[in-house]
C-alpha cells in the first residue's frame, strides 16, 4: 500500500512579512541575535531583501547622541531621516518603508515619552512630540509612521499634524503594546543604559486587561489609524481574532525581540528546529487573520518560502 501525502499550498507568503532594520552609526551585535547595522551597508542589505521578494521594512534608529528630550528623533539630519532619504533615492516605490515613532532609544531615561518634574511620562507633551517626529519622517519619505509609545490621543495628534502639513496619504500603523519583558533584547541592543530598570506599566497595557486593549484599538481607529499592530505576538492571537470580528482594517503583529531571541536560544541548544517552529507559528498568525508580521526572522523565513 502506497502512503499518499496531501500537500497544501502554504498560506504564509513573503507579502505577509516585514523586516525590521535597526540603523545606527556603526554595526552592533549581541547575544540575542539582533544586529544594528551602519548606513554604509544599507543599500546592499535592501537589494538582498528585494531578492527575497520582501517589499516592506520597518526602520528603528539608534543615534550616536542622547539627551533628555530625545531630540535626535526629529532632527532633519537624524539617522532615520537620512536613512529614509537614502532608501527613496535608491529604490523609489520598490520598498514600502515604515518608520517606528518613539523616543526610548533617543533619550536618557529609556521611557517612551517625555518625563515631567515628578519623573512620570507626560502624556500630552509626548503626543505632541510624537506628532513632530512623525511629520519629520513623512517629510523624509516614510510611507507609514508607526507610533508605539501608547499615549492617549496619540493617533489623533499625529493625524492632525500630518494632515495640516499636506501628508493626508501617509499611513498610520498604530501599536497596541502590552507591558512585557520580551522587549529586553531590543533595549539591550539600542539603549545606552540598559542596566537601569525601567517601569513602563503606567502607559503600556497589562497582559490580563483584554478589554483595555480592545478599547485602545477602537480609539486608535476612530482617531485615524489605518493599521493596527499587536505586540508581542506570542499569546495574543486570541485578541487578533476578536479584533478582526470587531473592526475592518489591516492587522499586523510584531514577533518581538524576546520571542526571536528565545527561538534562537532554543535552537542553539538543539531543543527545537528553529525554522520548523517559526514557519508553523507564523502560519498560525496568518490563519488567525493577521495580514502582516514584523519579525527579525523575516529574511530567514522568506528564503525558505
Amino acid at each position: 500500500m502506497t502512503l499518499q501525502i496531501t500537500y497544501r499550498k502554504p498560506i504564509l507568503k513573503t507579502s505577509n512579512l516585514i523586516s525590521p532594520i535597526i540603523i545606527g552609526g556603526k554595526s552592533v551585535s549581541d547575544k540575542s541575535g539582533l544586529h544594528a547595522m551602519s548606513s554604509r551597508n544599507l543599500v546592499d542589505r535592501l537589494e538582498k531583501i528585494l531578492e527575497l521578494h520582501l517589499d516592506k521594512i520597518i526602520i528603528f534608529g539608534m543615534p550616536k547622541l542622547h539627551d533628555p528630550s530625545g531630540s535626535q528623533a526629529w532632527n532633519n539630519r537624524g539617522i532615520v531621516q537620512n536613512t529614509l532619504r537614502t532608501i527613496k533615492e535608491n529604490f523609489g516605490k520598490k520598498i514600502q518603508v515604515i518608520a517606528d515613532v518613539c523616543v526610548c532609544q533617543y533619550n536618557m531615561s529609556g521611557h517612551c515619552g517625555i518625563l515631567n518634574r515628578n519623573n512620570d511620562v507626560d502624556n500630552d507633551m509626548t503626543s505632541q512630540l510624537m506628532a513632530k517626529i512623525s511629520l519629520s519622517y513623512a517629510e523624509s519619505g516614510a510611507d507609514i509612521v508607526a507610533p508605539s509609545s501608547m499615549m492617549d490621543g496619540l493617533v489623533l495628534s499625529i493625524r492632525k499634524k500630518l494632515n495640516d502639513n499636506g501628508f493626508n496619504d501617509t499611513t498610520i500603523m498604530s501599536f497596541s503594546k502590552q507591558f512585557s519583558c520580551l522587549y529586553s533584547p531590543f533595549r539591550l541592543t539600542t539603549f545606552n543604559n540598559f542596566s537601569k530598570k525601567i517601569d513602563k506599566s503606567t502607559y503600556q497595557i497589562g497582559f490580563s486587561n483584554s478589554r483595555e486593549i480592545l478599547r485602545k484599538v477602537k480609539l486608535d481607529l476612530s482617531e485615524g489609524a489605518d493599521i493596527i499592530t499587536i505586540k508581542p505576538s506570542l499569546g495574543n492571537l486570541d485578541l487578533v481574532s476578536r479584533i478582526i470580528e470587531m473592526v475592518n482594517c489591516k492587522i499586523a503583529v510584531q514577533h518581538v525581540s524576546g520571542e526571536y531571541a528565545m527561538t534562537k536560544a532554543a535552537s542553539r541548544n538543539k531543543l527545537i528546529d528553529e525554522h520548523e517552529w517559526t514557519m508553523g507559528y507564523f502560519t498560525c498568525m496568518v490563519r488567525s487573520g493577521v495580514d502582516m508580521i514584523i519579525s527579525y526572522a523575516a529574511e530567514e523565513i522568506a528564503a525558505i518560502l
